[in-house]
């Protein structure tokens, strides 16, 4: 087993406001370079997406789609991370707030996330599984 407990919840941590920082940016090729390459994304509305190519593939096309029309801004919270072995999963929630480019009111957009991540082999951490869903709407 690699590293220790502290050291590699921080690492998960880290990873979690690099996602933050890409996602507002629009920069999904960093977002890319986080993933392992068996990644699976589970988002709403879409189909699963298997593997790191298909993957960033669905990143760069709903990053560039969304951010071409709205302004958007994300953030995520965390409330809970856990190292099992080679693996860590962080459970928590995110709100994204977004408003159209050419004029209008903005909205704003809650839910919550699961990422599992596994340890490449250098010993850095992967994300190995995204599920993202949305909060209901009133």
């Amino acid at each position: 087993m690699h590293g220790d407990a502290p050291t590699d919840v921080h690492a998960v941590e880290d990873i979690l406001r690099r996602i933050e920082s890409a996602e507002n940016a629009g920069c999904a090729d960093d977002i890319a370079e986080m993933m392992a390459d068996d990644a699976v994304m589970m988002v709403p509305s879409q189909p699963v997406q298997e593997g790191k190519a298909a993957c960033a593939g669905f990143v760069r096309e709903m990053l560039g789609g969304v951010l071409a029309q709205f302004n958007r801004r994300i953030t995520y919270v965390s409330a809970e991370v856990r190292i099992i072995g080679e693996f860590a999963f962080d459970r928590g929630s995110f709100s994204f707030t977004c408003s159209p480019k050419s004029g209008g009111e903005s909205t704003q957009e809650t839910g919550k996330y699961l990422f599992l991540y596994s340890r490449g082999t250098a010993g850095s951490w992967k994300i190995a599984r995204a599920i993202v869903n949305l909060d209901e709407s009133c």
